[in-house]
């Protein structure tokens, strides 16, 4: 086989498994995770509020896991400069699980009277966000407050705020700080709520019982 013959396949073969990775990351299969580029302008990244849609519902469900604004790949200041009216919502890393989601919705609904707290882990405003980014950035705790946020993250399901140092991460150790200095949470109620609002997607195991505060 001549050189030029042989350079023609090669770049054959490696247009070939570019595509194949270009499917996988869309269709969501195999270990990897679904990643949306960040080089979009932050004006971009508003979402719909679904307007008269109830979270929770098949509808809801239907527009969120089809008009994903977040990503694993965001990190806390493009979040940051986001538009105050716009939302981040859908999953970060996988495709929502119908039945996970509606399954967090309904354990989110215990604590409807903290507001830092979002309703609905897969459609949260912009607004509350920055609020969140705010605490981590301010609210500082004591040796003894450090060890119950660390307990509280190593009892969690991804053993940390989220799965991935994202948006998420900085923002859910923000409501974390909080719910420690302000509420005196301790470390088991941090990590059952922390896995509440688990925004990766995919399937999850049911939430079970809330902790009772002590």
């Amino acid at each position: 086989m001549s050189r030029r013959a042989r350079l023609v396949v090669a770049l054959a073969c490696a247009v070939g498994l570019a595509i194949a990775a270009i499917a996988l990351a869309t269709n969501g299969s195999g270990p990897h995770r679904r990643t949306v580029s960040t080089s979009r302008s932050p004006s971009s990244g508003a979402g719909s509020d679904a307007a008269g849609v109830m979270s929770g519902s098949d509808a809801k469900f239907a527009f969120l896991s089809t008009h994903g604004t977040s990503s694993c790949g965001m990190n806390a200041r493009t979040a940051f400069a986001l538009a105050r009216g716009s939302r981040l919502q859908g999953s970060c890393c996988y495709p929502m699980d119908r039945r996970a989601y509606q399954a967090q919705v309904q354990a989110l609904k215990a604590y409807a009277g903290v507001r830092q707290i979002p309703s609905d882990p897969y459609d949260i405003p912009i607004a509350l966000v920055r609020e969140l980014l705010r605490y981590e950035k301010t609210i500082s705790l004591s040796p003894a407050e450090q060890r119950t946020f660390r307990q509280g993250m190593q009892m969690s399901r991804e053993h940390g705020p989220c799965c991935c140092h994202c948006w998420r991460w900085d923002a859910f150790t923000g409501l974390s700080k909080y719910l420690i200095t302000k509420k005196g949470w301790h470390p088991r109620e941090l990590a059952y709520l922390i896995g509440v609002i688990d925004g990766c997607g995919g399937p999850q195991p049911p939430p079970g019982p809330r902790p009772q505060p002590t």
